[in-house]
């Protein structure tokens, strides 16, 4: 049987260390991994297998406000994935509300309050502060994204990074006839015309705030 395994995606030394300690002290039966990227974090994850909470720095240096949620969710389907804040700025609460993320944890709280609320997460409870009211703009740009297909939102998300076809072709394993393909119908489903006005769509989901790390 495989191990179940918590993920920590988060670049401030101590922040990583303190949840490791808090989480393996709870749950000695759980392997408990520590990354400070993106990309170490879908490298430790290509084997899902086993994969109970991923717990995901909203700011990290290879991410830009929610892309690093999404290269993650695309990567782990149904695995949980909850954002670690510094800061809990509402409209990044409500974006990953609505977004589908598992919890929302402010640096800021306690590290025995942070444990509590990760063994909650692996009962299966959502864990967010009391609920405002989403902003506008997140909840048109989270309905414009749920209109795209998994691969198509992989698509976006590339082209929000500046990638060429080429690289998003190479990235996904696929053809550069498969990304044109992908991008007719991204263009067609979001009521846009070009690249720039596909990013501008989903920019509010996108944006990095400057307080939140």
């Amino acid at each position: 049987m495989a191990t179940s395994r918590i993920l920590i995606a988060d670049d401030h030394p101590l922040i990583g260390d303190a949840l490791h300690l808090a989480i393996s002290a709870r749950h000695p039966d759980h392997r408990v991994d520590i990354v400070s990227s993106v990309t170490a974090a879908e490298a430790a994850c290509r084997d899902t297998k086993g994969v109970r909470l991923v717990l995901l720095d909203y700011r990290l240096p290879d991410s830009d406000g929610f892309s690093g949620f999404f290269r993650l969710q695309y990567l782990l389907g149904d695995v949980p994935i909850a954002i670690i804040s510094g800061f809990g700025d509402a409209k990044i609460v409500e974006a990953a509300r609505v977004l589908g993320a598992q919890g929302f944890l402010s640096k800021t709280q306690p590290l025995d309050v942070l444990a509590d609320l990760v063994d909650r997460m692996l009962r299966g409870e959502r864990v967010f502060p009391p609920a405002t009211r989403p902003a506008h703009e997140i909840e048109v740009a989270r309905e414009r994204l749920e209109t795209l297909s998994s691969a198509q939102r992989r698509v976006l998300l590339a082209l929000a990074r500046g990638h060429l076809n080429k690289q998003i072709a190479q990235e996904l394993g696929v053809s550069e006839a498969t990304i044109k393909a992908h991008l007719t119908a991204i263009f067609r489903k979001l009521g846009v015309l070009n690249r720039t006005q596909a990013v501008l769509s989903i920019q509010p989901l996108l944006r990095t705030t400057e307080q939140a790390g």
